[in-house]
Formats: structure tokens, C-alpha cells, sequence
């Protein structure tokens, strides 16, 4: 008798493992065929994928303007993190991807479909080209509404002339430059044909068709068609693909990624966006400068007509009155009237800045307003650091705002921080208001003085100082203006932007990024043993029917009396004529482990059962009793499956002969006329006879008792062929006549749930002495016992 040695649940036997995945090599050669042939379409179908690199400089505070400058030194700015941080975020924004591609040629993409056998049932070989790649172009009209999300076909015709055609369930109509969805289409159908330069219009598409200059005429062996792209949506496909990082942590210059699959268009996307950044950079640099000199311009014009009314009403005085000098103190009272003059002209025009300051500020006073006043003609450095300091607020603010929303914490900081700064400011400009107001009417005092005393002299000579400091006030104003435009303008025109491209954008290395042939085939190799690996483990896990004796020892503790081979239909119909073979083998070992069993034993009465039919139990029996036979035993096989008889068949025998158990337990046969020769030395067999309508009660009854007595003192063994346990009650009517049982379960067909009730009624004791046999075992097929393989060979 085999003794089953278990191992832990969770030891993983290799040996074991390499045996099952051994047994499905058909599974992983057809696995690996097929995640070959699919690895190899997929690189004919994807199209190349190459990185661009771009790089630019992003703040690089030791240039810019000269305010930018003197800005940073006032705020002390030195902490460059979030900063950078923002001019990414800036960089990458939707707006400024949005305008780069607006400038570009982006809105038609044009696709060719080469003519091989990949393409004949379905485009899967497609590639994009750029504009210039195929043998016409495409401009559409930025006013009418284009069809979207279709692919719109274009045959060149012999004639010069092109065929455009569109056909598909569904599309949309959209505006292309703004992005606005017109509607939805349904059942889209197009065929037009138009020629070269002309419009073709269409309620679906309005576009010129021009042929491509220089393109090559009917050299080309495919197809050709293109879609129509609305803004929005390239802006998100390329936002998507961009990625902008700093080179190292600490660095100003940033790197720009993209992916695509046309070169032309990715380099000139990468150029157009760094080109556009710079551009808006140097435009908000230059906003302040711009306001400046608007406003001096406007100042000067004003004061250059006054100084031509003063001078040209000086110039008529004097040739009216003859009027050439006065005296020393005409003289120096005109000299204090103008000096006041010019004073009072100059706090009358701070007022009116801070008053027009304060007004700005105050229909402004909401946070998320972020203008700033311009501080031009402002000399007062309290002032003008308050303004700068706003100015500074609003640039982080507006920076911010590009990535984080209106309850970010850091933005609800900066609002608070705007508007403590916009009121610190409202309020110096209010009491220089006042302090102004004050200085006016004291000079206002001073001036009634001065022209009290000037009043007193003759009126000749106060009439010419009168004209004279009108006329130098002008004079003096508009000199003073004129220097600040210059200053204003000279600012302007030396200002520059602190960003600048490092490297224009160009190809990272010179092979396609993706699809790798290496990696491909790799996943592909790992996906052609993997799923099968998988696959096997799956089913064996799911498998359940009974395989090997580990399974057996898992479920149960009944010992195990051997295993009879598989063999083939010829193997199974000459074992009572030539016992040979493995399956002959296998039941004299089970004969050997039977009789090891019963020493000591007299008598023996073996019942051998299983639980369902096509379990091999009527063979096994058959078998075993021709075994025990040949051995030099007397041995009886008694057939009491009465429901489903077999055991005739084995031996040549009528199915169906009028003697049998059934005739002689219901006493119309004697047990001579029911026991029949097998054919086989030292067999005899008793079969089943007409079958009962019964055969529980005929079990029952005392006619069996005493058959089986008398049995028992004929022979040396007696083979009992009882029906299966899981299906009648028959077995446990004979159950009390058996000496020992045997189970015959079959690899892969008895489910383990059948041997677990077998179990049960063995721990339960109502079924004692039973033993199991494995049958139709494969050893090719099963680890435990591949080394049987060519081992019943041997001796023969």
C-alpha cells in the first residue's frame, strides 16, 4: 500500500510546477505565436513617436528694465522657488498654448494610408504628414462652420481636379478658431469634386483646395485624407503632451518636452509657444512705459499752447507800451511772484495726481482687480515704494492665479495683503492731500503778498513782470516735461524682456521614441508565457476533480491501496486474455497490497464501489478478481449492481441470462445455475440476471445473507460489484456482509466533493476497513508518478 507523504500548504514545489506548465507547451507555443503575430501588427500599425527639446531661460534678474530692477531691489526679493514655479505654470497655461497655435497652420492635419494587405479591410497603417506631404492642401474658411471629428477623403483625379468625400454616422460642426460647437450631425454623407484653387462649398465644409506645388503626380501608391481641428481641442492635445520642467532644482532654465509624430509641426509648436511667452513677458514690461509717455505727451501738447499765448501776449505788450526793462525791484518782486508761481503750480499739480491717484484707487478697492496706478510725475518716495509695492503684489497675484483658484490659501494671502497695501496707500495720498492743501494757501498768502506790493508800482511795470512770469512759468514747465518724456521714452525704447531661448526646438536623439522594437518584443514574449502561466494555475485552482493522491491526501485520510494505469480500449479488452502492461501491472500491485492487507484472513469479502457511475468500478473489480485469480485463489465476483449491470460484458457472457442474483435471491434460480465460469482460471462469477424492479428489498432479504455465507466458505476471496455510494441506498444494505471496501475514484473525473462525503462517513465510522484506488491514472500526465511512465515496460 503507497503511503502519501504531504507537504505544506505553502511550499511551492518548482519541480512540480515545471511539470504542469510542461504538459500545456501547446497552450504557451500557441500563446507565443499569437502575442508575436500581435507585437508584429502593432509595429506596422503605430505610428513613430518622437521627442522634441526645447530650452529657455526663465527670470533672469540681472537683466530686464531698469524699474523691474529697481522693483526687485525694493521688495529684496531673493527666494526664486515659487517664482519659477509660476513662470511654468505660466508657460504651459492655457492661454499661451492657445496663441501659439492660433498663429500656427495647425487646424488641418493630413493623414496618408499606404495600399498594402494591412489596409485592404480596414485604414489601420495611417500616418500623419505635414502640410507639404501629400499632394494637396487644404485652407479653410476661419468664418464658416467646419465639419470635425471625421475623416474627410481626397482622390487627386486625372484631370487636376480633386474628389473630396466624407461619409460616417456621426460629427460635429464647429468654429475652428474659436472653438464654439455649432451642432451635432448625424448620418454625415460629402462628395464633391472641385478643381485645384477652387472654393469648395459645402453646408459641412467650406475650404479652398489648392494642389501642392511641386508634388510628384501619380507616384504615390495610397490614400489620402484629412480632419479639421478646432482650437480647443488642439490646445488640449498639445497642453497634454507638453511637460516643462527646470533643468536641475536650483536652475533658471527650464526644458520643454513634447511628444509627436510629425517633426515639422512639433519643432514648430516648441519655437512658436517659447516665442509667444517672450512676447507677452516683454509687452506687460512695456505697459507701464507706454502709459508714461502717453500721459507726458498729452501734458506737453497742453503746456506748448500756453507757452505760445504767454510769449506771443509779452512780445503785443511790449511793442504796445514800449516797455524794454524795469527797475531792480520790479525786478525782484516779479522774481519772488514767479518763483511762488512755480511752486504753487507744482503742489497744484501733485494734487491733482494724488487726487487722480486716489480716485483710481478707489473704483479699484476690490481685490481681485490687479491694475495698479502708474506713479509718473510722483516724486515722493514714500509714494512711490507703496506703488511699487502694489505693483509687486499684483504680479504674484496674477502669477497665482494661473494654477490655484480664488480659495487658495496663498491667493486669499495675497488679496488681503493687495488691499492693505491699496488702503496703506489711499491714505498717504490723503494726507499728502491735506499737506498739500496746506502748502497751497500758504503760497496763495505769499503770492497776495507779492502782488500787493507789486500792485504799487507803476502799472507798466507790473504788467510786464506779470507777462514775463507767465510766460517763464510756461516755459519752465514745458522744459521740465520735455526732460521727463525723454527720460520716459529712453526707458522705453532700452527695456528689455528677462526671458530668451536657449535652444530652439529640435529632435531628441534621432529614433523614434515609441513604439521600441525591443520593448515590444518583450511584453510581447512576457504576454505569450505569462497568460499561459496564468491560464494554468487558473484552471488547476479551478479544477475539481480529483488528479493525483495530493488531492486525495488533502481531502482525506483513507489510505490508498495503489493506482491502475490508463490504457488504451485494446489495453482494457485483452486483460483477462493477456495480462500484461501497465494496467495489468497496477493491479498486481493492488492484489500484493491487498493480500498484505488480509494476512491472516481466511475469508475475505471485498466490496468495491464508487461513488458515481463511469468511475471505473465494475473494471476494477473484473480486473482485481481476475488478478486475485491468477494468483492461485478461488475467487467469486459477485455482481450487485443491480440497476446498471456490466459485468457480463467482460467476460463474454449474456447480459441479460434468465440465472443469475437477481433469479436466485427471489428463488426461481439455485446457486449452481446462478454461479457461471468466467473463462478465467479459478474465477467464477455470479452476474446480475434480469433486473429487478427491487433491488434494495432483494438485497435485504435472508437469501442474501446465506449467499453470501455460503460464498465465503467456497472461496477464497469474493469480490462484491456494489452500485455507487452517491447515487442509491444499496450499498449500505450490504455494507454489513463486507469485510473491507474498496473506493475507485478517476483521475479527472471524480469531483472532490464526492470524496469528501466518503470521508465523512469513514470518520463517522459507518464505513470501516475501506481503502481507495486511483484509476485510469495518467502517468505522462501526472507528476507523483512520471517515473511509471516507461516502467511497466520493463519484463516485457
Amino acid at each position: 500500500m503507497e503511503q502519501r507523504v504531504t507537504s505544506p500548504a505553502d511550499e511551492i514545489d518548482l519541480h512540480e510546477l515545471f511539470f504542469r506548465l510542461r504538459k500545456r507547451w501547446p497552450l504557451f507555443a500557441v500563446c507565443l505565436l499569437l502575442a508575436g503575430t500581435l507585437a508584429f501588427l502593432y509595429l506596422q500599425v503605430k505610428a513613430p513617436v518622437y521627442d522634441f527639446r526645447a530650452s529657455m531661460l526663465l527670470g533672469n534678474q540681472g537683466s530686464g528694465s531698469k524699474r523691474a530692477q529697481e522693483l526687485l531691489q525694493i521688495l529684496e526679493v531673493k527666494e526664486k522657488g515659487m517664482k519659477m514655479e509660476d513662470e511654468i505654470g505660466l508657460l504651459s497655461s492655457t492661454d499661451v498654448v492657445h496663441r501659439a497655435l492660433s498663429r500656427l497652420p495647425f487646424t488641418v492635419s493630413y493623414y496618408a494610408v499606404p495600399n498594402t494587405w494591412l489596409n485592404s479591410l480596414r485604414e489601420l497603417q495611417v500616418r500623419e504628414r505635414p502640410a507639404g506631404a501629400v499632394p494637396f492642401r487644404i485652407i479653410p474658411d476661419p468664418k464658416a462652420p467646419q465639419l470635425t471629428g471625421v475623416h474627410i477623403a481626397v482622390e487627386p483625379q486625372s484631370d487636376g481636379r480633386f474628389r473630396v468625400r466624407a461619409h460616417a454616422k456621426r460629427g460635429t460642426l464647429h468654429n475652428l478658431y474659436s472653438g464654439e460647437m455649432i451642432r451635432e450631425l448625424l448620418d454625415v454623407d460629402l462628395d464633391q469634386t472641385v478643381a485645384a484653387g477652387d472654393t469648395l462649398r459645402s453646408p459641412l465644409l467650406t475650404a479652398v483646395v489648392q494642389a501642392e506645388p511641386g508634388y510628384p503626380a501619380g507616384t504615390a501608391n495610397e490614400r489620402y485624407f484629412f480632419t479639421m481641428n478646432d482650437l480647443n481641442s488642439l490646445t488640449g492635445t498639445y497642453q497634454g503632451n507638453l511637460a516643462v520642467r527646470p533643468i536641475e532644482h536650483e536652475s533658471r532654465i527650464v526644458e520643454l518636452t513634447l511628444k509627436d509624430v510629425v517633426p515639422t509641426k512639433a519643432t514648430q509648436f516648441l519655437d512658436t509657444l517659447m516665442a509667444v511667452y517672450i512676447e507677452d513677458d516683454l509687452r506687460e514690461k512695456n505697459i507701464t512705459g507706454y502709459k508714461t509717455v502717453e500721459f507726458l505727451d498729452k501734458e506737453i501738447d497742453k503746456l506748448a499752447d500756453s507757452l505760445r499765448h504767454s510769449a506771443a501776449a509779452l512780445s503785443s505788450f511790449r511793442a504796445a507800451r514800449g516797455v524794454v526793462d524795469v527797475g531792480a525791484q520790479s525786478n525782484e518782486g516779479i522774481r519772488q511772484l514767479s518763483d511762488l508761481g512755480m511752486m504753487r503750480a507744482r503742489a497744484a499739480t501733485n494734487r491733482k495726481y494724488y487726487q487722480n491717484m486716489l480716485a483710481y484707487l478707489r473704483a479699484h478697492q476690490g481685490a481681485t482687480q490687479m491694475a495698479s496706478p502708474s506713479s509718473v510725475g510722483i516724486e515722493d518716495p514714500v509714494v512711490n515704494n507703496l506703488i511699487m509695492q502694489l505693483t509687486d503684489l499684483n504680479s504674484q497675484r496674477a502669477a497665482l492665479g494661473v494654477n490655484a483658484s480664488s480659495t487658495n490659501p496663498l491667493v486669499t494671502v495675497l488679496d488681503e495683503r493687495i488691499l492693505t497695501a491699496k488702503q496703506s496707500l489711499m491714505q498717504t495720498l490723503t494726507n499728502m492731500m491735506r499737506a498739500t492743501d496746506i502748502t497751497l494757501r500758504d503760497l496763495d498768502q505769499q503770492l497776495s503778498q507779492v502782488r500787493g506790493t507789486i500792485s504799487a508800482m507803476p502799472e507798466n511795470e507790473r504788467q510786464l513782470a506779470s507777462l514775463k512770469n507767465k510766460s517763464d512759468f510756461n516755459d519752465k514747465n514745458y522744459n521740465f516735461l520735455v526732460e521727463k518724456r525723454s527720460e520716459a521714452a529712453i526707458a522705453l525704447a532700452t527695456n528689455a524682456t528677462d526671458k530668451k531661448v536657449v535652444d530652439n526646438a529640435k529632435m531628441s536623439g534621432g529614433l523614434p521614441s515609441a513604439p521600441k522594437p525591443g520593448l515590444v518584443a518583450l511584453i510581447a514574449v512576457l504576454a505569450g508565457l505569462g497568460v499561459p502561466f496564468a491560464l494554468t494555475l487558473v484552471l488547476d485552482k479551478a479544477n475539481r476533480r480529483i488528479q493525483s493522491k495530493e488531492d486525495l491526501a488533502r481531502i482525506t485520510g483513507i489510505p490508498m491501496l495503489g493506482v491502475v494505469a490508463h490504457g488504451s480500449r485494446a489495453d482494457k479488452e485483452s486483460m483477462l486474455r493477456d495480462p500484461k502492461g501497465p494496467i495489468a501491472e497496477s493491479f498486481r500491485s493492488i492484489r500484493v497490497n491487498l493480500q498484505y492487507l488480509s494476512a491472516g484472513l481466511d475469508k475475505k469479502v471485498i466490496g468495491v464501489t464508487s461513488s458515481v457511475p463511469g468511475e471505473g468500478k465494475t473494471f476494477c473489480a473484473v480486473n482485481l478478481a481476475a488478478e486475485l485469480a491468477q494468483s492461485g485463489r478461488r475467487v467469486l465476483l459477485l455482481e450487485c449492481d443491480l440497476r446498471r449491470p456490466t459485468v457480463a460484458s467482460y467476460f463474454g457472457l449474456e447480459a441479460h441470462d434468465e440465472h443469475g442474483l437477481s433469479s436466485y435471491l427471489i428463488g426461481n434460480s439455485t446457486l449452481a445455475e446462478a454461479v457461471q465460469p468466467s473463462g478465467v482460471r479459478n474465477l467464477d462469477v455470479i452476474c446480475c440476471g434480469p433486473i429487478p424492479s427491487n433491488p434494495t428489498e432483494l438485497l435485504e432479504t435472508e437469501r442474501m445473507d446465506n449467499l453470501l455465507s455460503l460464498l465465503r466458505a467456497e472461496y477464497d476471496y469474493v469480490l462484491v460489484d456494489t452500485p455507487p455510494v452517491g447515487y442509491v441506498a444499496e450499498f449500505f444494505v450490504l455494507l454489513r456482509h463486507l469485510e473491507a471496501n474498496i473506493y475507485v475514484v478517476r483521475q479527472n473525473y471524480t469531483d472532490k466533493g464526492l470524496v469528501s462525503q466518503i470521508d465523512e462517513l469513514h470518520q463517522q465510522k459507518k464505513v470501516k476497513q475501506i481503502y481507495i484506488v486511483i484509476n485510469d491514472m495518467h502517468f505522462t500526465k501526472t507528476y507523483e508518478y512520471r517515473y511509471k511512465e516507461k516502467a511497466y515496460a520493463y519484463g516485457h
